[in-house]
């Protein structure tokens, strides 16, 4: 299962919980999440822990900023998130928020896949090969025009 479109899928979650049975790094212990929508067709949602008020993250649909943003989902998630087909695949990334916002990072390297179907969800960590860091540009640089 190859990854490399991009599609709204934030609004085919907008108010579900999706389960991350500990995989959600640094955050094991919580495994239920509700995603919001920012905003409608916006590429953004929150997705906030209900076992705990005061943890919650700012996702985005990766292709939208990174049209060239691809991976393999290993079999072994496919199992645990019961995929079987890409149809059922959303996936986000974490965005780390900063001043001005044009200078906001994501990361590219533990991408969030959630199995539409069911809602089971998992953060996974790609392979080295990947070129993939953890603080990429949310933005990439617009090269300013010669003037000629």
């Amino acid at each position: 299962m190859c990854l490399g479109e991009g599609r709204f899928m934030i609004q085919l979650l907008h108010e579900r919980v999706v389960q991350f049975k500990g995989s959600l790094l640094g955050f094991e212990e919580l495994n239920e999440f509700s995603i919001t929508a920012v905003e409608e067709d916006s590429p953004y949602a929150y997705m906030q822990s209900l076992q705990d008020e005061s943890i919650g993250f700012l996702v985005a649909t990766p292709f939208i900023f990174h049209p060239d943003y691809t991976f393999e989902i290993e079999e072994k998630d496919k199992t645990l998130l019961e995929l079987k087909s890409q149809e059922e695949v959303a996936v986000f990334n974490l965005v780390t928020i900063k001043e001005p916002f044009t200078q906001s990072t994501v990361n590219l390297l533990a991408p969030v896949i959630i199995n539409l179907t069911n809602g089971q969800a998992r953060q996974v960590v790609l392979p080295p090969k990947s070129n993939y860091g953890t603080s990429e540009l949310l933005f990439r640089e617009i090269p300013e025009k010669s003037g000629e």
